[in-house]
């Protein structure tokens, strides 16, 4: 059975989409999706942090020469994706539970150890293969640990064994003849595979009393790395003394067919020194001979047999190869995992579904105008050109400023939500005993009773998303900002309303496109000295993927939305517009789509205020009339110089109980 992406389906994609016209084919070659490789790591270094129960173990794409854990850092293979995510979290928790369980300072003296016990005649020879025993060993002693402790992660475990054991050539030299001389690659061949459902303990002299040495179905009262040692001892003095016996056995033969006294061949019991390998005919070689019960391999199929052992022997010694990343992918994997970002899967219908990028914060990172290309183009809502350029008076920041402004002077409206308005009513039939005239009970007199009625406004959620398309750029843009500024610092002053800004637009990663939402600002983490950091290098970029970016968001927004007066505001200059991993996103499919986004968010309460900003009567009364369909009758059309009015009017409606 094949396990390899199954735990993480439900949340892992590859970022998939079109060619980007300005990549470079050089580098369309090497590129690697950094977002995902960002999102990965996170991933994993929280599963590594809960199953060790440390948080001091780095989890990292290698760069250096190391492949392996060094005994304090786990190191990821920069080529990870959606279908090799599995077994990646079961590696990378795997060393990071060496890291945790096993005794380094063991494995740096081992070669002292073994010789202490063996001698140093040979010991160069010794060593490597006590320490493969060791660590086939210590490797089910570790991963025990986790089964028993983190049920929960078995599968990626599961995963891992899959990728590196679960090979069909593996299955069939179990059955064959091969492996079956009594000789080292043979014993570590088969004692690798013990868990393979087509093992043979009679296959080597010996092998069964290792089997039980090992003992795999009680291998948890191995508390230890010294444990697992004297076990690795115990196996090498059996392999060792079956070898030796096996090449004496051998010998003799040899000489008995070249005319030798067949006595000489006697052991002392009398029956002979020939070792039972628990074959009953044997080839020349040693081998023993095939039946039809024990298949040959083709040559083919011992060159991949021989490609697959290799494959576990280094998994089990650490030296999984892990393809490296340069300093400066690392770097700006980095600078995208500060941000959060994170893919969902969206798109539904007759659409193929692709993966929406979600950032979740702004990062001083992104705006750094000493990013290199590659990091560069990760942000393309950043200009960065801008950053450079202007010396105060940049457009877009002169918008924010005025929009700030703006905002102070509605805010001080606003103010008056944060009041309370108490009437109280005495001499009432029910409510609560009023203590000053209880004693009027005595004159005929029941009504005693009082009433309070506090009046005050309901907490508010405004959700405002902006249109950051390539059309939106100059004058639309700048006067969204406006108007989007001044609500944030008006709704600042009231206290009681919680507003989130958004920008959507579409990102490349490793010449793919994909949809792009983009977290401008949340009230609840962020201070308006926020929005006047960053907002004022901000750009637009790529297409229009309206209803694909209303469908990553509209879960979150429902669930902030709950129990509060609730607006989704939406600034838009253009139809709904996406093309990527072969996904047409246009007509009247995608505008079905934003509808069907728009309509749920309706249905949960939100109100929907939508404004189509336009400059030009082309096509006014159909784009009219489609805009309509997907945002509702109450849907506008507005001029660029209008926009900053709907800061006003909005700042009214907040005035309304």
């Amino acid at each position: 059975m094949n396990r390899i992406s199954n735990s993480s389906d439900y949340w892992i994609g590859n970022l998939t989409g079109s060619s980007d016209m300005w990549w470079r084919e050089e580098e369309t070659k090497k590129g690697r999706d950094l977002v995902a490789l960002a999102s990965y790591r996170s991933a994993i270094a929280n599963y590594v942090n809960i199953v060790t129960g440390r948080t001091d173990i780095p989890v990292t794409y290698n760069s250096n020469d190391e492949s392996y854990t060094d005994g304090k850092k786990v190191y990821l293979s920069g080529n990870m994706d959606g279908k090799n995510f599995d077994p990646n979290v079961g590696l990378a928790l795997h060393e990071g539970s060496h890291i945790v369980h096993s005794d380094f300072d063991l494995l740096k003296n081992l070669y002292d150890i073994v010789e202490k016990r063996y001698g140093s005649e040979g010991n160069a020879h010794t060593t490597p293969k006590i320490k493969s025993l060791l660590n086939y060993v210590e490797d089910r002693r570790i991963d025990y640990q986790i089964f028993k402790s983190a049920p929960g992660y078995q599968n990626y475990y599961h995963a891992m064994y899959d990728k590196y054991f679960n090979f069909k050539v593996i299955d069939k030299a179990l059955r064959s003849n091969e492996h079956r001389e009594a000789i080292w690659e043979s014993y570590e061949f088969r004692i690798i595979n013990f868990t393979n459902k087509n093992t043979d303990l009679d296959a080597l002299p010996g092998l069964r009393e290792i089997y039980r040495t090992i003992d795999l179905k009680n291998i948890s009262r191995l508390k230890s790395t010294e444990d697992a040692l004297n076990v690795s001892f115990k196996i090498y003095d059996i392999i060792m003394k079956n070898i030796v016996t096996s090449n004496e056995s051998e010998e003799k033969e040899s000489e008995s067919k070249n005319g030798s006294d067949s006595s000489d061949s006697k052991g002392s019991n009398g029956e002979g020194s020939k070792v039972d390998t628990g074959n009953k005919e044997m080839k020349a070689d040693g081998k023993p001979a095939p039946t039809d019960e024990m298949p040959e391999l083709t040559p083919s199929q011992q060159r991949s047999l021989r490609n697959a052992v290799e494959k576990q022997k280094k998994l089990i010694n650490g030296e999984t190869k892990k393809v490296k990343l340069t300093k400066a992918e690392k770097s700006t994997i980095s600078s995208v995992e500060k941000t959060g970002a994170y893919t969902k899967e969206v798109g539904t219908g007759k659409h193929q579904k692709t993966n929406c990028v979600i950032l979740p914060r702004l990062t001083e990172a992104m705006f750094d105008p000493n990013l290199d290309w590659e990091t560069q183009r990760l942000y393309p809502f950043v200009d960065t050109w801008a950053i450079k350029r202007y010396d105060g008076d940049n457009p877009v920041q002169k918008a924010v400023t005025e929009g700030i402004n703006l905002g102070r002077i509605l805010g001080k409206k606003l103010q008056v939500r944060n009041e309370e308005r108490t009437t109280k009513w005495t001499r009432q039939d029910s409510g609560r005993l009023d203590k000053r005239i209880i004693a009027e009970l005595g004159f005929n007199n029941d009504r005693v009773f009082k009433t309070t009625l506090t009046e005050r406004y309901n907490d508010a959620f405004i959700h405002i998303s902006i249109d950051g398309s390539g059309s939106m750029d100059g004058e639309k843009f700048n006067n969204a900002i406006k108007s989007t500024a001044a609500i944030c610092q008006a709704a600042s002053m009231a206290g009681n309303i919680h507003v989130q800004v958004t920008y959507r637009s579409t990102i490349h990663v490793r010449n793919n496109a994909s949809p792009l939402l983009v977290m401008l600002y949340d009230s609840k983490v962020n201070k308006m000295i926020h929005i006047k950091k960053f907002w004022g290098d901000l750009k637009t970029s790529g297409t229009t993927p309206e209803g694909l970016c209303f469908e990553a968001i509209s879960q979150q927004i429902i669930n902030t939305a709950a129990g509060r007066d609730a607006y989704f505001l939406n600034y838009s200059d253009g139809m709904p517009y996406f093309s990527g991993n072969k996904m047409d996103y246009s007509g009247y499919s995608a505008l079905n789509h934003t509808r069907d986004q728009v309509t749920n968010l309706r249905k949960n309460g939100i109100n929907i205020l939508s404004f189509y900003i336009e400059n030009s009567e082309w096509g006014r009364d159909r784009t009219q009339r489609d805009f309509k369909k997907m945002y509702g009758q109450d849907a506008s059309m507005i001029d660029p110089t209008k926009v900053v009015g709907l800061a006003k009017e909005l700042n009214k409606k907040f005035l309304q109980k």
